[in-house]
This record gives C-alpha cells, sequence and structure tokens, in this order.
C-alpha cells in the first residue's frame, strides 16, 4: 500500500470521525515522518495493530485544548483539567479514528485487528512504541489547538 493511500486514509478518517462528533472540519497539516518517542500533545491513546504478515502501530495525540474542545462538543460542558473522563474521550476517539482507518485499509485487501488503547497523558510524556520503522504523522487542527495520527507497520 503506497503512502499516499495511507495518507488519505487517515485523513479520511479523522475528518469523518471529528465532524461527525464535533460539526467542525479538521484543518489537515503537512504530513511527516518521526521515531522520537516524546508525545506531541498531553493525552496519547495508544492502539496496537496486528494483521496477516504485519504489526503496527496506532497513536492519536492531542494537545490538551484540542481535547477539551472535542469533549465540550460531545459533552456540553469543557473539562478544567485533563481527568478520567478527558482520558476515557480520547480512547474512544482514538478507537473510532483506528476503526474508519482499519475499514478504509480492508478495501486495499489488508485486515487489521487492534488493541484497547491504553492511554498516557502529562506534558512530555513518552511513547511505548512497539514498530521499529519510523512513524508517519499527521497533524490535524481544530480550533487552532492540534491533534495528531502518527502509524506504523512493520512485516513479520
Amino acid at each position: 500500500m503506497s503512502k499516499s493511500l495511507i495518507v488519505d486514509a487517515l485523513e479520511a478518517s479523522v475528518t469523518e470521525v471529528i465532524s461527525t462528533f464535533t460539526g467542525q472540519k479538521p484543518e489537515i497539516g503537512k504530513s511527516f515522518i518521526r521515531k522520537e518517542i516524546e508525545s506531541l500533545g498531553e493525552v496519547s491513546a495508544i492502539l496496537g495493530l496486528t494483521g496477516k504478515g504485519f504489526t503496527g502501530t496506532f497513536v492519536v495525540t492531542f494537545e490538551k485544548e484540542c481535547l477539551f474542545d472535542i469533549v465540550a462538543a460531545l459533552f456540553g460542558t469543557r473539562p478544567e483539567t485533563i481527568n478520567d473522563e478527558t482520558r476515557d474521550a480520547a480512547g474512544e476517539m482514538a478507537n473510532m479514528i483506528c476503526g474508519a482507518f482499519r475499514r478504509r485499509f480492508e478495501k486495499q485487501g489488508i485486515s487489521l485487528q487492534s488493541s484497547t488503547p491504553a492511554i498516557v497523558s502529562g506534558e512530555n510524556h513518552t511513547l511505548d512504541i512497539l514498530c521499529k520503522s519510523q512513524r508517519l504523522v499527521i497533524p490535524f487542527s481544530v480550533n487552532g489547538s492540534k491533534l495528531f495520527v502518527e502509524f506504523c507497520l512493520d512485516k513479520k
């Protein structure tokens, strides 16, 4: 599967989920590659991926303000701190984005299963990424704050 097909599937999946639940279309930034383990925001949801001949990782990291905007759109009240409700919302959003991505990926003939998201939060937290390969990262803006989707697959 080519990088452009992966990028298109990731962009369409984030746009679908964010616009469905917030009524806003996220702005898509320029994709880039990274190997660093430091997070790009304050709350990350990490999902392991497995498929025939592949293992991988799918990470959605939220800047605090972006996650608070999403929670406000979902529940009508804006949180003031990162708490269990905001962490749960991050996990649910990541689960839905990953599910939408996996459906698009399956149309290309690659079936992937995902784990339950592990949630990590705090400033400058690190990500436990199982991939040996570099990760493709796509930044998205919602109301001026960001979320980042990171994706990698390794052949078994």
